[in-house]
């Protein structure tokens, strides 16, 4: 790695640390992003948190993070960038960039010709997805969602690809990890780009509680251990994660309200009542049953239910690997 490192015209020096603001091409929106070059040659980590505007946590400990990082104590490069949707952050709003609608995580890669989020979108993949080694997309349930902590690692890619993000994966404080087979998201795009990448949720519900920030600043750092960024061993965890499947993401089926009789990280056994959708007379229209049993890993605490909600997700446990 060369002694200055150069991105989006920011130049930042071996030993420094930059907190400025990348402006989006062709817009008047500025993003935060904190680069922080380390006195001594390493790996490049790059950490976005607020994709989601609403989903405070992560913002926060990318936030803090940045703060309190020395240049003298890393090596390699730790690139933040908090909060991607700086706009939906301000104007507290659950998923979507406000000037388009657009949930930005559904636009990746993105693209120069489109609106505010696709823009967002193809400014962080065309400019660090192709300069980093690992890649962590810190997320928290939104403002709807309650959940219990958890992390998804990419299985739409090559198998080294995935490999190398479970074992980041796996240094998490936390109970559950989800292989995912998707190719949508910032993370799920950039493992099809050969970029080692995680996403992990923690906290939610439109709170920003000190427990969930601190506790998302230790998993982060253990990642940074975990990759050398510090020359200090992984430290020990109360939980590692186990692999949860077969995640059934149930849909509300009518416009109603949301009445739901588990919480996340509760277990939940087979033909067990989730919940039920009622009118706003409270007369029953519908009521949710567990197609099978597991742990539920987030669920929508709001009683306003449009049509087509995610009321809850939940899943199995699978056989237990030797990686």
């Amino acid at each position: 790695m060369s002694n200055t490192f150069n991105v989006c015209g920011l130049t930042i020096e071996r030993g420094q640390k930059l907190r400025t603001f990348l402006p989006v091409p062709d817009t008047n929106v500025q993003i935060p992003i904190t680069i922080i070059n380390g006195k001594e040659n390493g790996q490049t980590l790059l950490i976005t948190s607020g994709i989601h505007g609403g989903e405070y946590p992560g913002i926060a400990a990318t936030m803090e993070l940045g703060k309190e990082i020395d240049p003298a104590d890393i090596h390699g490069l730790l690139i933040l960038i908090h909060p991607v949707n700086i706009q939906g952050f301000w104007a507290r709003r659950e998923f979507i960039v406000p000037e388009d609608g657009k949930n930005l995580n559904r636009v990746f890669p993105g693209t120069p010709m489109g609106t505010l989020a696709d823009k967002t979108a193809y400014l962080i993949s065309s400019n660090f997805f192709s300069i980093a080694d690992y890649y962590v997309d810190v997320h928290s349930g939104d403002i709807h969602e309650s959940l219990h902590p958890y992390v998804y690692y990419p299985g739409a890619c090559k198998p080294e690809v995935e490999k190398k993000s479970k074992s980041i994966a796996k240094v998490l404080d936390m109970e559950y990890m989800v292989r995912s087979l998707a190719k949508g998201g910032a993370y799920n795009y950039a493992a099809t780009t050969d970029l080692p990448s995680i996403l992990i949720e923690r906290g939610g519900a439109g709170l920003c509680l000190h427990e969930d920030i601190e506790a998302y600043k230790n998993d982060l750092l253990n990642i940074m251990r975990k990759l050398a960024l510090f020359d200090k061993p992984v430290k020990p965890r109360h939980h590692h994660p186990r692999d949860v499947e077969n995640i059934i993401y149930l849909e509300s089926l009518e416009t109603g309200c949301w009445l739901h009789h588990m919480h996340s990280g509760d277990f939940v056994e087979e033909g067990q009542v989730l919940g039920r959708i009622t009118d706003v007379f409270g007369e029953t229209l519908t009521t949710y049953y567990a197609e099978q049993t597991g742990v539920v890993l987030y669920v929508c605490p709001a009683l306003s239910s449009p049509k087509g909600t995610i009321l809850i997700a939940y899943g199995r446990y699978a056989e237990e690997d030797e990686d």
